[in-house]
């Protein structure tokens, strides 16, 4: 597949070569080696020896990582995982319906073992594996926008240190490889339009068909990539961009693979929500259904749209309003245009219906970057080309232009979630943690000063691109503007390295020997083991009271114990017969036996925590 895709924008009418014939708004790339076996092999290692560090750069940052933290979706996807191995299930009645996609690809884990740390470290290698896989991916995108190599390298290597693209590989979540799989289809998408065979057509179509498919099964966010992906079959099937039979091929494998993701979406409902799921179709409707709710959808695109330029440093802001201008000139080619509206359009619907499903008192959250992350990593991709190839007045533009935009959506941000936004627990650090890495502040984010300084960042890689152009002198025998260039990829670099690493250190490591001590620690403590089943005071459905355990203790207990189903009881009644430890909340400001107060006899306490608000109960 990689193969096609570099080759399909190289060698055909549609890419590499067109590319350089496109707007004049583009300089022309300079120095281009003709493509040869031999010096094709060489950048063939060097990408593998690039996917190999990005790959150990992410099992570097999750080291630490022992038990899941984002809960309950990252136990939710582990306990899927263990499902369709065949393993004990969970009940999640009530809450979001944690698709297929994601567990069916950590599956195989769980033919190997069943011990939850060793399932949680190999979970963590699929993500870093997959993950990494955005640097070679982001090569191939420079090469299509018409990067020569060592540019398309050097914008590879930097596109894949994005927060955006690195951090979540730390949680078994699927923002872990959701930004590989939308670059991945964009590209598919593009070999389909360009490729010069038959056959590369043909598999550019069924590739493309089973990506969109896919991220169907991954993500609700997939839906967008589906509808959009049939608008684009239908715009190559009347205007013949591709033969008609490639556009049937497809056709016949998104149904297939759409509808094997439905079936597997329906079977892990019907086996971990047997009361049903959170239903996000009726609170998107009842978001969308009045003046009101057009009103907070707006709210909602300015706040995903304030954190793509934050996220990509500002980067992805002149990429976005770049693609703009694809679409808006006729003289750019059409596959080109077509790329660039499939991209825009796509921002935009996830940016409005994403946050859309979220509860109406959640407003804070309609600023997370979480939703974009996929089009972050592409629009950076897109902004980087930009200031490489482009004219100065047309980067200017595009530059006024994002910080026209990030000022507008950072206004509305601070009217509906204040002009500062919390970073002093997991849940806010997890979802504002650029933010904070801007501001440098762990309890609260200035959205202002976050604001300022991205586009701060922003002025700095624009001034660099202009004075690169400008400044062509050779000084000490080294080439200012290459000197210039090789500055901002490190100053690229290092801006994301230190919002990782502070991320990492402030969000992941921070919380982990808390969570320890109620997932392993709790087991331990509690003397678990298989045969001992286990009963949780939790009522499903309603507001936990204080005699309750919290689903974020819950969750990642439920996937500690993977040799049992985890049943709920109410306190106020005996645990069903077959318990042998239960779990209870501690109420605050009372002794730990407050959480059972009617408790059978002979039942006892063997483990507590009042700091995370759980006692353990075994029976003598």
């Amino acid at each position: 597949m990689a193969r096609l895709l570099i080759r399909s924008g190289d060698t055909t009418p549609g890419g590499l070569a067109a590319a350089r014939r496109a707007d004049p708004g583009l300089t022309q790339p300079a120095g281009v080696r003709p493509p040869t076996r031999r010096w094709a092999w060489r950048w063939a290692l060097l990408l593998a020896v690039g996917w190999l560090a990005e790959f150990g750069l992410r099992l570097w940052f999750s080291r630490a990582q022992t038990v899941p933290l984002a809960n309950p979706d990252e136990s939710a996807y582990l306990i899927a995982a263990r499902v369709l191995a065949g393993g004990p299930t969970t009940d999640f009645s009530y809450s979001t319906l944690y698709q297929g996609g994601y567990p069916l690809l950590i599956t195989p884990v769980y033919w190997f073992t069943s011990n939850a740390v060793a399932v949680y470290h190999a979970v963590l290698v699929i993500n870093a594996a997959v993950s990494a896989a955005l640097m070679p991916l982001a090569y191939v995108a420079g090469r299509r926008l018409g990067l020569v190599r060592p540019a398309a390298y050097a914008v590879a290597a930097v596109t894949a240190l994005l927060p955006a693209g690195l951090f979540y590989a730390e949680y078994a979540m699927t923002d872990a490889i959701y930004p590989v799989l939308v670059l991945a289809w964009l590209l598919t998408v593009h070999s389909w339009l360009t490729a010069r065979s038959a056959r590369g057509q043909y598999a550019a179509a069924v590739g493309s068909a089973l990506l969109a498919g896919y991220a169907y099964a991954v993500h609700s966010r997939g839906t967008v990539i589906v509808l959009s992906y049939v608008v684009v079959g239908a715009l190559v099937a009347w205007r013949r961009l591709a033969p008609w039979r490639t556009a049937a091929a497809a056709a016949l494998v998104l149904v297939a693979s759409v509808g094997a993701g439905w079936l597997l979406d329906r079977y892990l409902s019907s086996v971990m929500y047997p009361e049903g799921t959170r239903n996000l179709s009726a609170q998107m409707a009842s978001t969308l259904h009045s003046v009101h709710g057009a009103i907070n959808v707006f709210e909602m695109a300015a706040g995903q749209m304030w954190r793509l330029v934050l996220d990509s440093w500002g980067l992805a802001g002149i990429g976005f309003f770049a693609a703009l201008a694809v679409i808006a000139r006729p003289r750019f080619r059409a596959d080109l245009r077509i790329m660039a509206t499939l991209s825009v359009a796509i921002t935009v619907i996830t940016a409005v219906t994403a946050p859309a499903a979220l509860p109406m008192d959640q407003s804070q959250t309609w600023a997370s970057g979480r939703y974009l992350d996929g089009l972050i990593a592409t629009f950076f991709v897109v902004g980087a080309v930009v200031l490489l190839r482009a004219r100065p007045r047309f980067i200017l533009v595009c530059a006024a232009c994002t910080a026209g935009l990030t000022v507008l959506a950072a206004l509305i941000v601070s009217v509906y979630a204040g002009s500062s936004l919390p970073t002093y627990s997991f849940p806010t650090r997890f979802n504002f943690g650029e933010p904070a890495v801007l501001t440098q502040n762990w309890t609260t984010a200035s959205v202002w000063l976050a604001t300022a300084v991205a586009l701060g960042l922003l002025g700095v890689w624009v001034l660099i691109a202009l004075a690169a152009r400008r400044w062509n002198a050779v000084m000490l025998r080294v080439r200012v503007s290459r000197a210039l260039w090789a500055l901002a990829v490190a100053g690229l670099a290092a801006v994301s390295l230190l919002a990782v690493t502070q991320m990492t250190s402030h969000v992941s490591q921070a919380y982990e020997p808390g969570q320890e001590q109620s997932t392993t620690g709790f087991v331990a403590a509690t003397g678990l083991k298989p045969g001992d089943q286990i009963a949780v005071a939790f009522t499903i459905g309603t507001s936990v009271p204080a005699t309750d355990v919290p689903y974020f203790l819950w969750a990642p207990q439920a996937f500690e114990e993977s040799w049992t189903d985890l049943e709920f009881f109410n306190p106020a009644q005996a645990p069903p017969a077959s318990t042998t430890v239960v779990e209870t909340g501690w109420p605050a400001g009372y002794s730990p036996s407050a959480g059972w107060p009617n408790h059978p006899a002979g039942w006892h306490i063997v483990a507590s925590n009042q700091a995370a608000g759980w006692v353990a109960w075994r029976k003598s």
